[in-house]
């Protein structure tokens, strides 16, 4: 959470955490949880921005974070608010505006080069060999969009960091209905960010779901369930991982032994003719689906 002094990003956390933050509090930055459809957000609620030159080690959160959220008071200048925060983000080679591609690079100690997306005038040899030429031999190279071989050497060097965002606009009950309409419509053509309203004395006023979901989407992230095969018990919890996994990639995160010793898995979804389905380690998994794994 990122936002200018008394930009209301306080009462918002404690709205989307119900953490009550202890006096002080706002000099470091505060964690709390958000809940939503059983996945974990971590919401950080950050010290107020008072310079750009004292606004390192806040970029450096901001550039660690996988979403910003950015609260803007409603009863100053928004537009200012909010091409300030743009331009500090900017400076610092943070940008909110989705690219036509993102691409991902994880290095690992073996396996080779594996890539998840699509390429354009391009091979995964091509890949391959350029990886070598930075001394990569093995990694998974994971595309959002369509990816030439300019836009992965970039990613090689950590260029522009892609961080989906939204727009909080905060104390809106203090404003009349026509003039806070006025502005919300402005602001929203003049961003390409979503725009939502809070009011601070109302924490049914946030549309969690929508920001939630949102964030979800943007950062191309899907939910598969657990099924223990003893019990037959679907774990309510789910496990959050990258759109483009398999099978495999879940073994590994729940245990190596999993992993290690893979034999098959077994998968219930709709998307599927019969339900459960028998597949192996590299199956491609979709949001929602139920995978039961024996080794």
């Amino acid at each position: 959470m990122l936002g200018f002094p008394g930009s209301g990003k306080t009462s918002l956390f404690r709205c989307l955490t119900g953490k009550e933050e202890p006096p002080g509090a706002s000099r470091k930055p505060a964690p709390g949880i958000l809940a939503w459809n059983g996945v974990y957000f971590q919401v950080v609620d950050t010290p107020p921005i008072l310079s750009e030159s004292s606004s390192g080690k806040l970029m450096a959160l901001a550039r660690n974070a996988d979403a910003l959220i950015l609260t803007i008071d409603s009863t100053m200048d928004v537009y200012l608010q909010l091409d300030s925060l743009l331009k500090l983000l900017d400076d610092n080679r943070i940008t909110v505006e989705k690219p036509k591609a993102i691409v991902e690079i994880e290095k690992r100690a073996t396996g080779g080069v594996t890539i998840i997306g699509d390429l354009i005038n391009a091979t995964t040899q091509d890949v391959i060999s350029l990886l070598r030429e930075y001394n990569i031999y093995h990694a998974i190279v994971r595309i959002q969009g369509k990816a030439t071989l300019d836009d992965i050497e970039e990613a090689i060097f950590g260029s522009y960091a892609y961080k989906p965002a939204v727009v909080m606009l905060t104390k809106v009950d203090l404003l009349d209905g026509n003039t806070l309409k006025s502005m919300a419509e402005k602001l929203m053509e003049s961003t390409s960010l979503p725009v939502h309203l809070f009011t601070s004395t109302q924490c049914s006023s946030l549309r969690v779901e929508e920001i939630a979901s949102y964030i979800f989407k943007e950062l191309d992230l899907i939910k598969v369930y657990t099924r223990n095969p003893k019990t037959g018990e679907v774990e309510k919890r789910p496990i959050v991982i990258k759109r483009g996994a398999k099978v495999i990639d879940v073994a590994r995160k729940i245990h190596s032994d999993l992993y290690k010793n893979f034999k098959y898995a077994r998968i219930w979804s709709p998307r599927l003719v019969f339900s459960p389905q028998k597949v192996g380690r590299d199956f491609q998994l979709e949001d929602g689906d139920i995978i039961e794994i024996v080794a």
